[in-house]
């Protein structure tokens, strides 16, 4: 039964709110998440309600949001994509710096000190949704920024992140 649930996602690097649709009978590994529109969403939410799915929240759906940095693309597929892309470089951006900065790498088991080293990682997107990186409360040489921008751009793509 394809498409017989909804997921709201909120990313943490933007103020969207999209409806994704995807089909819970099947395991998590297996699930595969379709954007689909606040209308689409409502309708299968409503779907689940007249089934009495079990674990169905009663509540109506919230509306989609489209934040301002995303106006331009609309409410379509394509929203999703570029959505996912910028989120994935942010966390890809990190995942390149602990590689290249021992002081950023997390130890098993330490969720204190993981989690301290996570707020080290600044970042926000410009207006050009260019990711600017930087690191606080670490000390990180020209050297390891020069190194890091340079996997950024041979990784990522150029003209995607600036580290600073």
């Amino acid at each position: 039964m394809p498409n017989n649930a909804i997921m709201l996602w909120m990313p943490d690097t933007c103020g969207c709110v999209i409806h994704l649709a995807y089909d819970d009978t099947l395991p998590d590994s297996q699930r595969v998440f379709t954007y689909v529109t606040e209308a689409q969403a409502q309708a299968i939410h409503a779907a689940r309600l007249a089934a009495k799915t079990p674990n169905t929240n009663p509540n109506p759906q919230p509306p989609a949001v489209i934040c301002s940095a995303h106006a331009s693309i609309g409410a379509a597929p394509k929203l999703l994509t570029t959505v996912q892309n910028e989120n994935q470089r942010k966390n890809k951006v990190f995942s390149l710096a602990q590689a290249q900065i021992s002081a950023l790498q997390f130890v098993d088991g330490d969720n204190v000190g993981n989690a301290k080293k996570l707020a080290m990682y600044q970042w926000s997107f410009d207006t050009n949704r260019v990711l600017e990186v930087s690191f606080s409360g670490v000390a990180i040489t020209t050297a390891q920024k020069t190194s890091l921008q340079s996997l950024c751009d041979n990784q990522i793509g150029k003209n995607l992140t600036k580290v600073s």
